[in-house]
């Protein structure tokens, strides 16, 4: 499938599409970074993603859908980030917990007809590692075969996007 809309028509119509999937969930984007903000009494969760990136929309809706009910009620799923000039090991830290959403997200990625390219977040330099990429594909060919029930229930109702692209 080819997408025909541009940066902020996809956005649009991501968020439009996902309010009715995760009715609990807020997404918004313009972000300077993407955060998770867990629900408080009784408010909905906010995910807030970078400019009108449809890449990032999608990249942190993966996390959501991975985080499982208990990390959905901790800001940012209760992880750690490390910004841009990491030590190795922090790097390893880093592509341990994000080849599973970057697998989910290529999927979503083709799904709509978006290019999808891996990301480390890391501006040193350094090339994606072969292992971070297997891992990366493991994820994607689990998330093509058998998604766990919210990463599913975002797939099947990408699938419906079409009418809208």
């Amino acid at each position: 499938m080819n997408n025909t809309l541009n940066d902020d028509e996809l956005c649009s119509a991501l968020i439009q599409l996902f309010s009715t999937v995760f009715p609990d969930l807020e997404i918004k984007g313009g972000a300077d970074e993407p955060f998770y903000e867990a629900s408080k009494n009784d408010t909905k969760a906010i995910l807030y993603f970078r400019s009108n990136y449809p890449r990032s929309l999608l990249h942190e809706l993966c996390h959501y859908c991975l985080a499982g009910d208990r990390r959905r009620q901790l800001d940012d799923f209760g992880y750690w980030y490390f910004p841009c000039g990491r030590t190795a090991d922090q790097q390893l830290q880093f592509e341990q917990v994000e080849a599973r959403p970057q697998g989910l997200e290529k999927l979503m990625c083709e799904t709509i007809g978006i290019t999808f390219i891996p990301s480390l977040d890391d501006f040193s330099g350094r090339p994606s590692s072969t292992d971070f990429l297997r891992r990366l594909d493991e994820a994607y060919q689990e998330m093509k075969l058998t998604p766990p029930p919210t990463p599913k229930k975002a797939l099947d109702a990408l699938i419906n996007i079409e009418l809208f692209i």
